[in-house]
C-alpha cells in the first residue's frame, strides 16, 4: 500500500444489476466526459451480453480512502444507471424471444468537443459486435442539459430515452437506444477506434461527422462516417447541423418559436429516415488501409497528430498510418485522406493484442504482445522546433524498452495514466500490473502488480482522465468471472 495502489472496490452483479449474470466482460472505459453529480465517474463495461452497463462510481464522503486497509470494498458508491443497447435486442428483450447473443467484443468513447475546456462536450460512445455491426449513443454534457438543450433526435421520440431493460422493480434503470447503427460487413467487429474529435481543427469542412477505424481479417482497416456530427471549433459544445445553410450553424433553430436550444447529434433526421430504425445500413467506407496484410488485432488513433493511427497485427508487427507527412502538408496540403505506412516496427512474432499512445502528448507508443512482452517506443515523430503544432510523422520510432517478461502469458490490454509517466497492462495470468514509463519499464520491474485481479483472464483495463470527477485517479479491470476491480492510484 506504500505505493499508493490499492484495491478499492469490486464491482459485480450485485452492484445495482441482476441482468448480466456472470457473463464475460471483455472491454471497460471510464468517460472522459463530465457526469452529474460532478464528483461521480462514469464507468462502462461491454462483454458477452447485448447489454453495455453504465456504472456511477462516487468515493464515500464518510471514509477515509487513504487508509490503509488493503481491500476497502467500502471505500466507493457504485450504481448501475443505465443500459445501451441496440434496437434489435430491444425489440427481442420486449418480446421475449430467445436468440443468440453475439455481445460487444469492442467499445471506444470520446468527447464530441475541440475547444480548451477539458471537461466539456457530448459523450460518444462506439461498440462492435462480431461481424462487423456498430452502435453508436450519445449523451448529452449535463450542462448543456442544465441550460434546457434539447436533442432533436430525441423530439417526439421519448420512448428511445425512457424505457425498462426488463429488470425487477430493485434494479431497474434507463435504457437507451442508438442514435446510429450501421455495418462494415468486411471488419471483424474486434477491433475498434474512433478518431479523437478534440483535435477538431483537421475535420475539414467536407468531414463533418466523427470517423470510426475498424480492423479486418485480411489486414485492412476500413476508416468509416459514423453518422454523428462532430464538434467544429467554436461550437461551444453545441453540434452543428448538417442542414444549415452556412455549412453548420452553431444553434439550430427552436422548438414552437420559444427559446430552447435544439441541437442535433446526428447527419440525418430521424424523422424522415425510416431506414435507420428498420434496417441495418452500411458505414459509408472513406478509406481503406493496409490490406493483404496479418490479421488486425489492434488499433490506436494518435491523440494529437491528426490521422495517424497505429496497427498490431496477428503476426506481431505493428504498423503506423498517417495520411500527412509533415505538419506542414496537413495545414497546407490536400484535404483528402490518403493513408499510407510511415512505419513498421518487428521486434515481436507474436500477436499485438494491446496497444496505446501515451497521454496527453502520445510521445511513447506501447504494444503488448501473447509472449508477455511489453514494448516501449519514441513516436513523438516532433519537428526540432518543438512546438505542439509541428510534426514529422518520417522522423524515427525507435525502440526504448522492452519488459522481457512483463506478463506470465498474453497481454490482453494495456492503457496509459493521463500524466503521461506510467502505464498499465492486464494479463492472462489473472493480473494487472502498472509499469513506470521510464527505468522501471526497462528493468522489468513494475510499479505495482495486483496478481488474481479477477477471477480468470483479465481482458481490459483503462485509467480515469482526473479531469472529471474525484481528483484522485482510478484504474479499473475486468474479466471472464463478469466482474470488475477498482483500484486506486494516487501516490
Amino acid at each position: 500500500t506504500m505505493s499508493g495502489f490499492r484495491t478499492l472496490h469490486r464491482i459485480t452483479t450485485d452492484d445495482g444489476d441482476s441482468s448480466s449474470g456472470d457473463s464475460p466482460i471483455w472491454r471497460v472505459k471510464f468517460s472522459p466526459c463530465r457526469s452529474s453529480p460532478s464528483s461521480s465517474l462514469r464507468l462502462l463495461a461491454a462483454g458477452a451480453s447485448n447489454t453495455i452497463k453504465c456504472y456511477s462510481l462516487t468515493d464515500r464522503t464518510d471514509k477515509d480512502v487513504n487508509s490503509n486497509d488493503v481491500l476497502d470494498a467500502s471505500a466507493m458508491n457504485v450504481a448501475c444507471t443505465e443500459s445501451l443497447i441496440s434496437r434489435d435486442d430491444h425489440q427481442t428483450n420486449s418480446s421475449g424471444n430467445n436468440t443468440a447473443v453475439l455481445g460487444y467484443a469492442a467499445l471506444d468513447i470520446v468527447r464530441n468537443y475541440c475547444g480548451a475546456d477539458d471537461t466539456a462536450g457530448n459523450e460518444v460512445v462506439m461498440a462492435s459486435k462480431l461481424g462487423g455491426y456498430v452502435c453508436v449513443w450519445v449523451r448529452l454534457d449535463p450542462v448543456l442539459k442544465e441550460k434546457g438543450v434539447v436533442v432533436a433526435e430525441d423530439i417526439d421520440n421519448d420512448d428511445d430515452e425512457n424505457n425498462s431493460c426488463g429488470e425487477t422493480s430493485s434494479t431497474i434503470h434507463q435504457c437507451r437506444k442508438p442514435y446510429a447503427e450501421f455495418k462494415v460487413p468486411t471488419a471483424t467487429g474486434t477491433t475498434l477506434a474512433i478518431r479523437p474529435p478534440t483535435l477538431g481543427n483537421y475535420y475539414s469542412k467536407k468531414e463533418t461527422e466523427i470517423l470510426v477505424a475498424m480492423g479486418c481479417a485480411n489486414g485492412a482497416v476500413v476508416i468509416c462516417k459514423s453518422r454523428i456530427l462532430a464538434s467544429r471549433p467554436g461550437d461551444n459544445g453545441i453540434t452543428r447541423s448538417a442542414s444549415s445553410s452556412s455549412g453548420g450553424g452553431a444553434i439550430v433553430g427552436d422548438t414552437g418559436g420559444d427559446d430552447t436550444v435544439v441541437m442535433n447529434f446526428t447527419s440525418f433526421n430521424n424523422k424522415e429516415d425510416d431506414s435507420n430504425n428498420n434496417s441495418d445500413p452500411s458505414g459509408d467506407i472513406i478509406a481503406t488501409v493496409g490490406g493483404g496484410h496479418a490479421c488486425v488485432m489492434s488499433l490506436a488513433w494518435h491523440p494529437t497528430i491528426p490521422n495517424t493511427f497505429v496497427v498490431g497485427r496477428k503476426d506481431g508487427i505493428v504498423d503506423i498510418y498517417s495520411a500527412h507527412t509533415t505538419s506542414d502538408d496537413y495545414y497546407y496540403g490536400n484535404e483528402g485522406l490518403n493513408f499510407r505506412r510511415v512505419h513498421r516496427l518487428v521486434h515481436s512474432s507474436f500477436p499485438i493484442r494491446a496497444l496505446s499512445y501515451s497521454m496527453p502528448d502520445g510521445e511513447l507508443l506501447f504494444a503488448g504482445d501473447d509472449d508477455g512482452k511489453l514494448y516501449s517506443y519514441d513516436a513523438s515523430m516532433a519537428l526540432p522546433s518543438g512546438t505542439s503544432e509541428s510534426f514529422n510523422v518520417a522522423s524515427p520510432v525507435k525502440l526504448v524498452a522492452c519488459a522481457l517478461a512483463a506478463h506470465k502469458g498474453w497481454i490482453m490490454n494495456l492503457c496509459a495514466f493521463p500524466d503521461g509517466n506510467k502505464v498499465a497492462t492486464c494479463g492472462s495470468d489473472k493480473s494487472v500490473r502498472v509499469w513506470d514509463c521510464g527505468m522501471g519499464l526497462a528493468s522489468g520491474t513494475p510499479v505495482h502488480s495486483f496478481d488474481g485481479a479477477n477471477e480468470g483472464w483479465v481482458w481490459g483495463v483503462d485509467c480515469s482522465s482526473g479531469a472529471v470527477g474525484s481528483a484522485r485517479l482510478k484504474l479499473v479491470s475486468c474479466g471472464n468471472d463478469g466482474s470488475m476491480q477498482v483500484f486506486s492510484c494516487g501516490e
